[in-house]
Formats: structure tokens, C-alpha cells, sequence
């Protein structure tokens, strides 16, 4: 261990004697010493109820920060429309009997992924990811998400008329989505458990043993 706070820092006044004496220290890992831009007391931020120092502590505990790449978010493709520019681009293609080499079929390879390419492209837009993100939250949630808080803001400004149906809407809609976040929760870690290979069994366990999170 080492020591934070310099070497002759008081941190305490005796309130009888006025003596000052050090009965406080900072101790920390030597890997983690690095990390700190200033330890130091400050008595004149002591309250009066004490006579110990506040000590303050100046950490940089930045964290590094990792690019995430985007991805295609395929729920939210228009498929009809996908699938009309993916015949439309393979229509241009002019008719092979056959491929007489090796480099020939590569070559028709690639000129099928370029056309793919560009009609992911056109029509699968990105999604837009956070470490905080739900895998298993729904455009439909999002929908039932909107109507319950409409529903909820209505029913705040009736407040005063106890019996306006609005309130039952407001509660029978919010009952509805604590139903329906249940079932889009319980579907994704069905589905989720139901393509568990040998490589992800660890990783299920430990989710089955973790504390509840969204």
C-alpha cells in the first residue's frame, strides 16, 4: 500500500489543545497511485460539529472509451421494397449458362455481393446502439410506451374529477404495458435459452444466478 496524502499533512485539530496531529491517512495500491491528481486537507471546510479535516481526494478515473460499430437493423427494413430493388438490380445482370473457371465464379460472387450490398444500403438502416440498450425492447413497445404516458398526462390534468373515465384508460393502458414488457422480456430469453450451444451454457448460468436488470 501507499500513501496518498503527503507526508506531514495534518488532518485533525484537538479543540481543547489546538495541537494539530495526523490521525487520518489515505492508503492506496501503488498501481492505483498514478491515478491520483491531488490528495490533500482542507481545514477551512472543517464543519463545526468535528475537529477533523476534511480530506479531498482528486481522482482521474476517465474510463477509456470504446467506438462501437454500428449495425443493420433488420426488423425495421422495408422487405417489400427491399426485395423489388434486389429484382430489379439482379434483371441487369446478364444470363450465365455457366462458369467455366474458378475465377469466373468468384468474379459472379462479387458481383452478387455488390448488388446486396447496395440494397442493404438503400433499404436496412443502422441502428442507433447504447451499452444501456434493451435487446429485447420492441418498436411496438415504443408505441405502447408513447400512448401510456399521453394517457397518463391527461389523467394528471383531470386530477380533480376522481371519476373521469380517463383515469381508467390511464390505468388499464399502463397495466397493459407492465403485461407487455413481461412478454417481450420472456420471449427474448426464450429465444435466447433455446440457441444456447456449448460455448454459451457459462454465459446462461450466470445470468440465471445474476441479480434482476433490465
Amino acid at each position: 500500500m501507499e500513501m496518498a496524502l503527503p507526508k506531514d499533512v495534518p488532518t485533525l485539530c484537538a479543540k481543547g489543545t489546538k495541537n494539530l496531529t495526523r490521525p487520518d491517512n489515505v492508503f492506496c495500491s501503488a498501481e492505483f497511485l498514478d491515478f491520483f491528481v491531488s490528495c490533500d486537507a482542507y481545514p477551512a471546510l472543517t464543519p463545526g460539529t468535528t475537529d477533523h479535516f476534511p480530506v479531498i481526494s482528486i481522482v482521474d478515473l476517465v474510463p477509456p472509451t470504446v467506438d462501437i460499430a454500428p449495425r443493420r437493423n433488420w426488423r425495421a427494413t422495408d422487405w417489400k421494397e427491399m426485395n423489388k430493388m434486389l429484382g430489379a438490380e439482379l434483371k441487369k445482370e446478364p444470363l450465365v449458362e455457366g462458369y467455366a473457371s474458378e475465377e469466373e465464379v468468384l468474379g459472379g460472387l462479387a458481383r452478387l455481393d455488390a448488388i446486396i450490398d447496395r440494397c442493404v444500403e438503400k433499404h436496412v438502416p443502422l441502428s442507433k446502439l447504447s451499452p444501456h440498450s434493451k435487446r429485447w425492447w420492441t418498436p411496438e413497445l415504443t408505441k405502447a410506451k408513447k400512448a401510456r404516458n399521453a394517457l397518463a398526462l391527461k389523467s394528471y390534468r383531470k386530477r380533480e374529477l376522481l371519476y373521469h373515465p380517463v383515469h381508467e384508460e390511464y390505468r388499464r393502458a399502463r397495466n397493459n404495458f407492465v403485461v407487455d414488457v413481461k412478454s417481450a422480456r420472456g420471449a427474448k430469453w426464450t429465444d435466447f435459452l433455446e440457441g444456447v450451444d456449448d460455448t454459451d451454457v457459462w454465459t446462461a448460468g450466470q445470468l440465471m444466478k445474476g441479480a434482476p436488470t433490465d
